[in-house]
């Protein structure tokens, strides 16, 4: 069953602890109330009282700080902009069959855990530049840094697949930065309205939010926590099948 296969895989991640698994969006809200986690990951597709966006607002209604990861049977517009209207601390948008094995589930679960915003591949391959749009400012290599960075990539990460020396990428990203976010505040967090601002500017325009306050203290980006990111997963119903 899938449920049983995910808790045990992210069971074996060195930086990741499972608190439990539930079989519905009933069972899930009564975990989370009681075992606080760091993040929770949803079915798009649970089934029963509450569904995964009922779910998830019930959760952040109790836990403004958790973060929530929603995992999609195939990519959708609508849910895509509701989880983000939850505005929870971070929360992430994946589309099974398109996630990079594991490794791509737990790089989301880490940016979730470190308050950012993280889209599948498949969702951002779904993005274009429109025209007459803040993106047009940008380099391709700098829409490609952006592309990345919207999928969770440390710099690091950002650096290894673009095959570029890591004060490169540092530059790149300082560069949409400065195009995208004019003004900055020095108590957000520039990725995140980065990835907002990519989102917004891209596909169908709609307006897409997040959490865009710094995380805590101590609370670093994807691929470099040094915190154990703790989570009820996952809520799915039971089948079989894989991320």
């Amino acid at each position: 069953l899938l449920r049983e296969m995910l808790s045990t895989v992210l069971s074996r991640h060195t930086r990741l602890r499972v608190l439990g698994a539930a079989a519905d969006g009933d069972a899930a809200l009564r975990m989370a109330s009681e075992l606080n986690p760091h993040i929770v990951l949803l079915n798009a597709d649970l089934k029963g009282r509450l569904d995964a966006m009922a779910t998830a607002r019930a959760i952040i209604s109790q836990r403004q700080d958790t973060g929530l990861v929603l995992l999609a049977s195939q990519g959708d517009r609508a849910h895509l902009a509701a989880l983000s209207a939850i505005k929870a601390a971070g929360w992430a948008y994946l589309v099974r069959g398109a996630v990079a094995g594991v490794a791509g589930l737990v790089r989301a679960i880490e940016g979730t855990a470190a308050g950012l915003v993280v889209l599948d591949p498949e969702g951002v391959d779904g993005l274009h530049t429109r025209r007459g749009t803040v993106l047009e400012l940008l380099t391709p290599r700098q829409q490609e840094v952006l592309s990345l960075m919207a999928e969770g990539f440390s710099n690091i990460g950002i650096a290894r697949a673009l095959v570029l020396e890591g004060k490169s990428v540092e530059n790149h990203i300082n560069a949409l930065f400065n195009q995208l976010l004019s003004g900055r505040d020095p108590g957000f967090h520039p990725r995140v309205k980065a990835v907002l601002t990519y989102l917004q500017e891209s596909g169908n325009g709609t307006a897409y939010q997040g959490s865009e306050k710094l995380p805590p203290s101590g609370v670093q980006g994807p691929g470099a926590l040094q915190q154990e990111a703790r989570g009820v997963a996952p809520a799915l119903p039971g089948r079989a099948g894989g991320p």
